[in-house]
């Protein structure tokens, strides 16, 4: 079954419903075929590795990002339309219009894009995406001759005028436009060839200045380089070339030297700050660390995870059953530049005590009670929640506790309707009607090793992208002393969540609390029956089917990621 990303997914279980989409590939200039290295500003976009450095530090990008950003540099200066990008990136794959929006979004926060200072890819309204900043090409092959973003090699003649389409919006310094007669500034460096002798540009550095003469001396390792720049007018027509007709041979000679020796100077003083960055700035943000805390709540040690700037919107991540906060090591560090992330362990999972069930009692009414203690202890008082699993009941409870602190709803395999309930639940429903040791003991296969290997393999088209430390993680952990008693007193208590059902769709119809519904279609335990239902009672969520099982962020996180970024960056008031 293919993806089905359309937004409002309501009856199509992952088919009908998903918008048609003329595909035409994305035509990528020949002469950057062959690069694999572009440059632009303090990024490295590396092609062999599909790695993206940002002063030689990597910046995680999803897959879908990473190809979006792939062919709008390869066409830099151009508009490529949307059809083209969704060709491109989503060639195999059915997806709605506005999807690669989405991708798009979270590709700009990754570049550090923002209207009031840097921009690298602008929106052409009706028309696409066009990547704007200066690009270098770096380990152009001999025979490629060309910038990027022209639709073919450069001339050899050196007379040829800098042509190519006018991009409204922007100023001649890439910045945003202040009115129609806003052009593009195209600043490309590219090989020369037989054009420019190496020995001209050697002569023009070889000065006493030092700087020169260091640049000199690694001229020879390079070739010429030249910097082309077209302006467009108001009516969007080139009106500068960067060699003029008539000059004579001597005055061509000598421009084009002045433009390699620039642009070699400006690739020195890069690679210089390169290598200070890399020797002094951290490896990674102190704002996207992971923290692992234990703190006592009503007497219970509870692990959680927590990420993020302490002053920004929180983003509470409610796990399922068998795993804990493990789930969402991914996804954590991807959300942590803006949101202040929480992720806890239930007693009886992942890090967090187990205290005897003599003493506890394991209930998802003791588990919202604890949850809601410790967003206090935390000061907490509003926050967007992703619940899966057993982490919709939990967040349920939090939301008829304290209906007006969610900011925010991520669905992800959470049921809220008896519709969700399927075969796989049978057998627990018997045990609901007969709590006898026979019932009980027949429902020990699911804490068994082959199943919760199931519950991360089941439904995944290439389970070689679901890493065995998963279920190994967690069988670990079932297999503690007591702990399957534990996780059969839950499977019980499960029962108690089918008489809250209208209560919480009444609490959905009443707050309304924009919602993002993101579900493992082919889940057996919570299958997309479990799904469709939301929009009943929210009308206005989007809903997202994919083509995946029960733990969708262990397949999926390069499709989710973008999209959760991009709900909350839209939906979820941190008021």
């Amino acid at each position: 079954m293919a993806e089905c990303l359309s937004w409002r997914c309501s009856h199509c279980g992952g088919r009908s419903a998903m918008a048609q989409t003329t595909r035409h590939p994305a035509a990528v200039p020949p002469h950057t075929t062959g690069l694999r290295e572009f440059v632009f500003g303090p990024f490295r976009l590396n092609l062999t590795e599909r790695s993206l450095r940002r002063h030689g530090i990597p910046v995680p990008l999803g897959a879908r990002a990473y190809d979006l950003l792939v062919i709008l540099v390869q066409r830099a200066g151009q508009v490529v339309r949307h059809d083209e990008l969704i060709a491109h990136v989503w060639a195999d794959v059915s997806v709605s219009p506005g999807t690669p929006r989405v991708h798009l979004s979270a590709l700009r926060k990754s570049l550090g894009c923002r209207p009031d200072r840097v921009q690298y890819i602008i929106n052409v309204p009706g028309r696409g995406y066009c990547f704007v900043a200066p690009v270098v090409m770096a380990g152009a092959p001999e025979q490629h001759h060309a910038a990027v973003g022209e639709t073919g090699a450069i001339p050899r003649d050196p007379t040829s005028p800098v042509t190519g389409e006018a991009v409204p919006g922007q100023t001649s310094t890439g910045r945003p436009g202040r009115g129609a007669a806003a052009g593009l500034h195209k600043a490309r460096q590219t090989s020369l060839g037989s054009a420019l002798e190496p020995t001209d540009a050697e002569q023009f550095l070889a000065k006493p200045n030092t700087a020169h003469g260091q640049a000199a001396g690694r001229l020879s390792q390079r070739q010429g380089l030249v910097t082309e720049t077209g302006r467009r007018g108001e009516r969007g027509t080139s009106n500068q070339r960067i060699i003029h007709d008539g000059d004579n041979p001597e005055m061509v000679r000598r421009r084009q030297a002045i433009s390699a020796a620039i642009a070699l100077l400006t690739s020195v003083a890069a690679d210089a700050n390169l290598t200070t960055v890399r020797a002094e700035a951290p490896l990674q943000s102190s704002r996207t660390v992971t923290h692992h805390r234990t703190t006592t709540v009503d007497g219970i040690e509870m692990f959680y995870r927590e990420a993020g700037p302490a002053d920004g919107p929180v983003v509470l991540l409610l796990h399922g059953f068998p795993t804990s906060s493990h789930m969402f090591r991914n996804l954590i560090p991807l959300l942590a530049d803006r949101w202040r992330v929480i992720a806890p362990d239930y007693p009886g999972f992942g890090q967090s005590a187990m205290p005897d069930r003599a003493s506890f009692a394991y209930t998802f009414d003791r588990y919202g009670e604890l949850v809601g203690t410790l967003l206090d202890q935390l000061g907490v008082r509003r926050y967007a929640m992703y619940v899966m699993d057993y982490g919709a009941p939990v967040g349920w409870r939090l939301a008829l506790g304290r209906p007006d602190s969610v900011t925010g709803l991520i669905v992800q395999n959470g049921n809220a309707y008896e519709e969700g309930l399927q075969a796989f639940w049978d057998p627990i429903r018997a045990y609901w009607a007969d709590n006898s040791p026979v019932r009980r003991d027949a429902l020990r296969f699911l804490v068994a090793p082959e199943t919760t290997r199931f519950q991360y393999t089941d439904g995944v088209r290439d389970i070689s992208r679901i890493a065995p430390d998963n279920w190994v993680h967690d069988q670990a952990l079932l297999d503690r002393p007591g702990n399957a008693e534990i996780q059969l007193d839950l499977f019980y208590d499960y029962r108690t969540n089918l008489p809250l059902y209208p209560r919480i769709q009444a609490w959905l119809r009443r707050e309304r609390p924009p919602t993002l519904i993101v579900w493992g279609a082919n889940d057996t335990i919570f299958p997309a029956e479990g799904a469709h239902p939301f929009m009943r009672d929210l009308p206005e969520a989007e809903m997202h089917l994919l083509d995946t099982g029960h733990f969708a962020l262990e397949d999926k996180l390069d499709v989710m990621a973008p999209m959760i970024r991009d709900f909350l960056d839209r939906k979820s008031d941190p008021r």
